[in-house]
C-alpha cells in the first residue's frame, strides 16, 4: 500500500513538472503577443511551485544570486508608494500589478529552471515568439500599416519618413530595443554553441532580426546594436563584425531616409524628439533633489511631472516616464531604490558576461591602475587579440624557415651516396621486405584497432558528448544574456524602453534565467 502510495506521488510530482513547463513556455511564447496569457501563466506557474513545494520533499527553495538587491528594491518600492506625494488607488494597482508580475516572474523562472534542457523550455517559447514579431514587422512593411495617429514622426525634420513598424510591441522604439535583446541572445549563442548547420540558421536569423530593426528606423537602438556588434567582434569574432558592417553599409546607402535619421545623431540640429528628451531629462533632475530617499512614487512620474514642467508649454501633453532609465528610476523610488535595482540589473550582466580576471593583483595603487589593467585584460583575452599574436607568430615562423632553406641551399656540401644507396634500386633486400611486411601488417592491425573503437563507441561516450554540449548551450545563454542586460544599459541612456511591460517581464525573466544559468554552471565545476 505504501509503494502504491510513493509512485503515485512521484506521478503527481511529475505532473506538476511537466505541467510548470509548459506554463513556462507558454509565458516565454504569448508574452509578446498576448501579454494577458502569460500574466494568467504566471499566476498558474505560481501555484503549481507552491504544490510542489508542499508535495515534493527533494524540491526545496533555493537562493539565487542577487536576491538580497530585489529585497531592496521590492521594500523602497512599496515605501515609495506609501510615502509618495501622490494618493492615488492608480498608483497602488500599478504597483501590485506590475511589480507583483515581475517577482513572481523571477521567481517562477528561477526556482523551476533547474536543468539544460528546461533552460531550452523556455528559450524555444522565446524564440518562437520573436520569429512571429519579426514576420509581423515584415508584414506591416510591405503592405504598410496605418500610422496617421501616432506620434513617432517628427514631419518637419524627416518629411520622407512615412512608415515606422511596431509589430506586436505598440511602439517602433520599443520593438527596436526588443530586437536588441533578441540578437544578443543569438550571438551568445552563436558563440558557444553549435555545429555548422547550426550556427548558420542562428546568423540568419540575426540576419533578419537586423533587417528588422531598421525598419523600425529608431536610431537609440541602432547606435546601440552597433556598439554591441563591435564588442562582440573585438572579443568574439571579428567576422561578424564585418558583416554587420557590410550589412550597415547596404542599408545605408539603399536607404537615405535611414541614413539621414542615424547621421542626425552626430549633428548639432535637434528634432522634436531629441530636444523633448533633453528637456525631460533637465526637468527630471529637479525632482531627484527633491525626492532623494524613496522618490515620487514608483508610476507617478506622469503625475509629478507638471509641476517640473519647464520645457513643454502644452500642460495637455502628458509625459509618462523620463525617457532615460536611470533618472526615471531614481525619480520614481529615490537613489537608494535605484541603487539597489541597478546592484541586480548590473550585477547580473557582468555575472552573465562571466567577466572574472585570470590573474591575481595583490596592490593596486589607483583606480587609474586598476581601470587599465581590467582594460588590458579585456583586450588580451579577446579572440581578435589572439588571431593577431597567431598572426604575427605565424609570420615569423615562416620567416625563419625561409632563412634556414636558403641558408641550407647555399652552404650545404653534396654528400657522398653510401654503399647501400649505389646498388640497383630494382634489387630488393630480404632484410628489407621482411621489415615492409612488418609495416604493412602493423598499419593493418592498426586501421583493424580504429575500426574496432569505432564499433565500441557507447552509449556513455554520446551522453559525455550531450553533457559538453549542454554546458557550452547553458553558457551561450548565459553570454547571451549578458549582452542583452548591456543593449538594455544603454538603450536606457536615450530612452526608458522597461516602462513597457512586456520589455520589463522580459528583463526579468531573462535576469532569472541568467541566475539559473549561473547555479548550473557553478555546480558543473564543482562535480
Amino acid at each position: 500500500m505504501n509503494r502504491i502510495s510513493d509512485f503515485s506521488k512521484l506521478r503527481r510530482v511529475r505532473d506538476i513538472e511537466i505541467w510548470t513547463l509548459r506554463i513556462i513556455w507558454a509565458e516565454g511564447f504569448f508574452l509578446t503577443l498576448f501579454p494577458s496569457i502569460s500574466t494568467f501563466a504566471i499566476i498558474l506557474g505560481i501555484l503549481l511551485w507552491l504544490v510542489r513545494l508542499k508535495i515534493d520533499k527533494n524540491f526545496k527553495f533555493r537562493s539565487l544570486p542577487y536576491d538580497l538587491p530585489i529585497i531592496l528594491f521590492v521594500v523602497i518600492s512599496t515605501a515609495s508608494i506609501i510615502f509618495s506625494p501622490v494618493k492615488s488607488f492608480e498608483l497602488f494597482y500599478n504597483f501590485l500589478s506590475l511589480a507583483g508580475i515581475y517577482i513572481l516572474t523571477y521567481i517562477l523562472i528561477g526556482q523551476n529552471i533547474r536543468t539544460p534542457e528546461q533552460i531550452k523550455i523556455l528559450i524555444k517559447g522565446i524564440g518562437a515568439s520573436a520569429v512571429f514579431v519579426v514576420f509581423g514587422g515584415f508584414f506591416q512593411y510591405i503592405f504598410g500599416v496605418d500610422i496617421a495617429d501616432m506620434k513617432w514622426i517628427d514631419g518637419e525634420a524627416f518629411p520622407e519618413l512615412r512608415k515606422r513598424i511596431f509589430s506586436t510591441l505598440e511602439n517602433p522604439n520599443v520593438l527596436a530595443g526588443y530586437l536588441d535583446v533578441m540578437i544578443c541572445i543569438a550571438l551568445g549563442i552563436l558563440a558557444k554553441f553549435g555545429n555548422k548547420k547550426q550556427k548558420i540558421f542562428i546568423a540568419v536569423a540575426i540576419f533578419l532580426m537586423t533587417v528588422c530593426l531598421a525598419m523600425t528606423y529608431s536610431r537609440g537602438a541602432f547606435l546601440t546594436l552597433a556598439i554591441i556588434f563591435v564588442i562582440y567582434g573585438i572579443i568574439q569574432d571579428w567576422r561578424i563584425l564585418i558583416i554587420f558592417l557590410a550589412l550597415m553599409g547596404i542599408i545605408f546607402f539603399s536607404e537615405t531616409t535611414f541614413s539621414e535619421r542615424i547621421i542626425s545623431i552626430f549633428t548639432d540640429t535637434l528634432d522634436s524628439s531629441e530636444g523633448l528628451r533633453i528637456g525631460i531629462w533637465v526637468s527630471t533632475i529637479p525632482m531627484i533633489a527633491d525626492h532623494p530617499f524613496v522618490g515620487v512614487g514608483w508610476g507617478a512620474f506622469k503625475f509629478i511631472y507638471p509641476q517640473y514642467n519647464y520645457y513643454l508649454a502644452d500642460t495637455s501633453i502628458t509625459i509618462f516616464h523620463a525617457h532615460n532609465l536611470y533618472l526615471n528610476t531614481a525619480a520614481e523610488i529615490g537613489i537608494v531604490g535605484a541603487m539597489a535595482y541597478f546592484w541586480y540589473f548590473f550585477g547580473t550582466m557582468f555575472m552573465a558576461l562571466d567577466l572574472r580576471s585570470n590573474h591575481r593583483y595583490t596592490i593596486i595603487t589607483t583606480t587609474a591602475e586598476f581601470f587599465i589593467i581590467k582594460i588590458w585584460e579585456f583586450i588580451s583575452e579577446s579572440n581578435f587579440f589572439r588571431w593577431i599574436i597567431d598572426l604575427k607568430n605565424n609570420f615569423k615562423k615562416s620567416l625563419e624557415n625561409l632563412s634556414n632553406k636558403i641558408l641550407k641551399k647555399f652552404n650545404s656540401k653534396p654528400e657522398k651516396p653510401s654503399e647501400k644507396e649505389k646498388r640497383d634500386p630494382n634489387l630488393v633486400h630480404h632484410d628489407e621486405l621482411k621489415r615492409s611486411s612488418r609495416k604493412k601488417n602493423s598499419k593493418k592491425n592498426d586501421d583493424d584497432d580504429d575500426k574496432f573503437d569505432l564499433q565500441k563507441f557507447s552509449e556513455q561516450t554520446k551522453k559525455e558528448i550531450l553533457v559538453i554540449e549542454n554546458k557550452n548551450f547553458v553558457a551561450g545563454i548565459r553570454y547571451g544574456i549578458g549582452l542583452a542586460f548591456l543593449s538594455m544599459a544603454i538603450n536606457g541612456l536615450s530612452d526608458n524602453l522597461l516602462f513597457n511591460m512586456q520589455s520589463s517581464i522580459l528583463m526579468w525573466q531573462l535576469g532569472a534565467l541568467a541566475a539559473a544559468c549561473q547555479i548550473f554552471l557553478k555546480k558543473d565545476e564543482k562535480e
